[in-house]
């Protein structure tokens, strides 16, 4: 027994719309539902600048990262104090992040330039 086109045209119909659902499912990112409580993880910019950092303070949370640009003519460093990180050179336009996981208070300096200084404060 032969269909009838216009069940023929609804099956097709039906195939088309099932095609193209699926297409975009797979075609959507993937995302994941959040824990309750939890956050994204930052990065703060501290600006080297003039001879100086800016800010000359910075407070993050505990994963985050900080990352220096040497926005100025001369060539800096972001050291810490203390057994932490040492950065190197960094020449004009050259950046360098760290990521803190400790909490804790982080004074810093330029050893080019030893009166340039900064904190980073970790929640």
């Amino acid at each position: 027994m032969p269909r009838s086109p216009a069940r023929t045209f609804f099956r097709l119909l039906t195939a088309l719309v099932a095609t193209l659902t699926l297409g975009v499912l797979l075609a959507a990112p993937a995302t994941s539902a959040a824990e309750p409580g939890a956050r994204s993880l930052a990065q703060k910019t501290v600006a080297i600048q003039n001879f100086t950092f800016t800010p000359q303070s910075v407070t993050v949370n505990a994963g985050d990262s900080v990352r220096w640009v040497n926005n100025d003519e001369d060539t800096h460093t972001t050291t810490s104090d203390g057994p932490g990180w040492d950065s190197g050179d960094l020449p004009p336009g050259a950046a360098f992040t760290r990521t803190f996981t400790t909490r804790g208070t982080f004074v810093y300096h330029c050893t080019l330039h030893p009166s340039m200084t900064g904190t980073v404060i970790v929640q």
